[in-house]
Protein backbone atom coordinates (compact mmCIF):
# COMPACT_ATOMS: atom_id res chain seq x y z
CA UNK A 1 0.00 0.00 0.00
CA UNK A 2 1.73 3.10 -0.91
CA UNK A 3 0.34 6.60 -2.59
CA UNK A 4 1.44 9.59 -1.20
CA UNK A 5 -0.58 12.85 -0.83
CA UNK A 6 -0.63 14.53 -4.45
CA UNK A 7 -0.72 18.41 -3.68
CA UNK A 8 0.36 20.93 -1.83
CA UNK A 9 3.86 20.63 -0.53
CA UNK A 10 4.90 17.44 0.97
CA UNK A 11 7.72 16.54 3.54
CA UNK A 12 9.59 13.48 3.84
CA UNK A 13 8.14 10.48 5.01
CA UNK A 14 7.83 9.40 8.61
CA UNK A 15 8.15 5.91 9.43
CA UNK A 16 8.04 4.25 13.25
CA UNK A 17 7.71 0.50 14.51
CA UNK A 18 7.39 -0.91 17.53
CA UNK A 19 6.87 -4.54 19.08
CA UNK A 20 3.29 -4.74 20.72
CA UNK A 21 3.18 -8.33 23.07
CA UNK A 22 -0.37 -9.04 21.63
CA UNK A 23 -1.76 -10.94 18.36
CA UNK A 24 -1.35 -9.55 15.44
CA UNK A 25 -5.57 -10.07 14.35
CA UNK A 26 -5.78 -8.61 17.99
CA UNK A 27 -3.74 -5.43 17.94
CA UNK A 28 -4.82 -4.99 13.76
CA UNK A 29 -8.53 -4.58 14.56
CA UNK A 30 -7.84 -2.70 17.54
CA UNK A 31 -5.81 -0.18 15.84
CA UNK A 32 -7.65 -0.24 12.38
CA UNK A 33 -11.18 1.31 14.30
CA UNK A 34 -10.61 4.45 14.35
CA UNK A 35 -13.36 5.29 17.30
CA UNK A 36 -10.00 3.38 19.40
CA UNK A 37 -7.81 6.31 18.60
CA UNK A 38 -8.72 7.94 21.84
CA UNK A 39 -7.05 5.23 23.80
CA UNK A 40 -3.78 5.25 21.89
CA UNK A 41 -3.30 8.66 19.75
CA UNK A 42 -2.88 11.70 22.97
CA UNK A 43 -3.91 14.39 20.94
CA UNK A 44 -7.38 12.94 20.13
CA UNK A 45 -10.09 13.72 22.27
CA UNK A 46 -13.47 11.85 20.26
CA UNK A 47 -14.20 10.04 17.60
CA UNK A 48 -17.59 10.31 15.43
CA UNK A 49 -18.13 8.29 12.73
CA UNK A 50 -19.49 9.95 9.52
CA UNK A 51 -20.11 7.38 6.79
CA UNK A 52 -19.93 3.76 6.01
CA UNK A 53 -20.27 0.66 9.02
CA UNK A 54 -17.50 0.10 10.68
CA UNK A 55 -14.18 -0.63 10.04
CA UNK A 56 -14.43 -0.85 6.03
CA UNK A 57 -12.96 1.04 2.79
CA UNK A 58 -14.58 4.34 2.40
CA UNK A 59 -15.52 4.77 5.91
CA UNK A 60 -14.98 7.97 7.19
CA UNK A 61 -14.38 9.21 10.95
CA UNK A 62 -14.28 13.14 12.14
CA UNK A 63 -12.08 13.16 15.30
CA UNK A 64 -11.11 16.22 17.50
CA UNK A 65 -7.77 16.35 18.81
CA UNK A 66 -6.39 19.22 21.11
CA UNK A 67 -2.39 20.01 21.21
CA UNK A 68 -1.26 21.42 23.93
CA UNK A 69 1.47 24.21 22.72
CA UNK A 70 3.53 26.98 25.22
CA UNK A 71 0.69 29.00 27.11
CA UNK A 72 -2.54 27.47 24.82
CA UNK A 73 -4.07 24.29 24.14
CA UNK A 74 -5.01 24.49 20.09
CA UNK A 75 -7.93 22.30 19.07
CA UNK A 76 -8.83 21.64 15.58
CA UNK A 77 -11.24 18.89 13.72
CA UNK A 78 -9.64 16.23 11.22
CA UNK A 79 -11.09 13.95 8.62
CA UNK A 80 -10.21 10.23 8.02
CA UNK A 81 -11.32 8.21 5.21
CA UNK A 82 -10.39 4.81 5.08
CA UNK A 83 -9.09 4.30 1.16
CA UNK A 84 -7.38 0.25 1.25
CA UNK A 85 -7.46 -2.28 3.30
CA UNK A 86 -5.39 -5.26 3.35
CA UNK A 87 -4.44 -8.45 5.39
CA UNK A 88 -3.58 -6.72 8.21
CA UNK A 89 -3.01 -3.33 6.76
CA UNK A 90 -4.67 -0.39 6.13
CA UNK A 91 -4.23 3.24 4.65
CA UNK A 92 -6.63 6.38 5.28
CA UNK A 93 -6.44 9.70 3.78
CA UNK A 94 -6.23 12.18 6.52
CA UNK A 95 -7.00 15.93 6.11
CA UNK A 96 -7.04 19.02 8.58
CA UNK A 97 -6.88 22.60 8.20
CA UNK A 98 -3.08 22.37 7.57
CA UNK A 99 -2.38 18.94 5.84
CA UNK A 100 -3.23 16.24 3.91
CA UNK A 101 -1.29 12.78 4.62
CA UNK A 102 -1.64 9.20 3.68
CA UNK A 103 -0.79 7.04 6.64
CA UNK A 104 -0.41 3.17 6.69
CA UNK A 105 -0.26 1.06 9.56
CA UNK A 106 0.65 -2.90 8.91
CA UNK A 107 0.72 -5.35 11.69
CA UNK A 108 2.78 -8.49 11.59
CA UNK A 109 3.38 -11.27 13.58
CA UNK A 110 6.38 -11.17 15.51
CA UNK A 111 6.94 -13.82 18.07
CA UNK A 112 4.60 -14.28 20.72
CA UNK A 113 3.39 -10.74 19.80
CA UNK A 114 3.54 -8.43 16.93
CA UNK A 115 5.08 -5.79 15.12
CA UNK A 116 3.07 -3.04 14.30
CA UNK A 117 4.96 -0.29 11.26
CA UNK A 118 2.95 2.96 10.90
CA UNK A 119 4.30 4.87 7.52
CA UNK A 120 3.05 8.65 7.21
CA UNK A 121 2.94 10.88 4.10
CA UNK A 122 2.19 14.03 4.46
CA UNK A 123 1.31 17.68 2.38
CA UNK A 124 1.05 20.90 3.88
CA UNK A 125 -1.73 23.02 2.20
CA UNK A 126 0.68 25.94 2.40
CA UNK A 127 4.28 26.62 1.60
CA UNK A 128 5.51 25.54 5.25
CA UNK A 129 8.80 27.79 5.81
CA UNK A 130 10.34 26.08 8.21
CA UNK A 131 7.86 24.23 9.73
CA UNK A 132 8.55 21.98 6.82
CA UNK A 133 12.34 20.68 8.62
CA UNK A 134 11.11 20.30 12.00
CA UNK A 135 7.55 18.19 11.21
CA UNK A 136 9.66 14.98 10.77
CA UNK A 137 11.29 15.45 14.18
CA UNK A 138 7.50 16.09 15.44
CA UNK A 139 6.04 13.63 13.87
CA UNK A 140 8.41 10.90 15.30
CA UNK A 141 8.14 12.10 18.43
CA UNK A 142 4.02 11.94 17.98
CA UNK A 143 4.20 8.44 16.77
CA UNK A 144 6.44 7.17 19.45
CA UNK A 145 4.07 8.17 21.84
CA UNK A 146 1.01 6.86 20.21
CA UNK A 147 3.15 3.37 20.35
CA UNK A 148 4.22 3.48 23.77
CA UNK A 149 0.45 4.24 24.47
CA UNK A 150 -0.26 1.36 22.18
CA UNK A 151 2.01 -0.99 24.15
CA UNK A 152 0.13 0.22 27.56
CA UNK A 153 -2.94 -0.29 26.58
CA UNK A 154 -2.00 -3.89 25.87
CA UNK A 155 0.25 -4.77 28.65
CA UNK A 156 -2.18 -4.15 30.58
CA UNK A 157 -4.61 -6.46 29.23
CA UNK A 158 -6.40 -4.31 26.79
Amino acid sequence: MSAGPRQGYPVHPVTVATYIPANADTVFAFVADTRNDPVWCPNVTDVTQTAGEGVEKGSAFRFRQAVETPGRTLQSEVDIEIVEIGDRSIRWRVEDKFQLRDIVVGVTPDGTGSRVTQTTEAAFKRRPGIAKWFYPLLARRTFRDQFSRLERHFSSGG
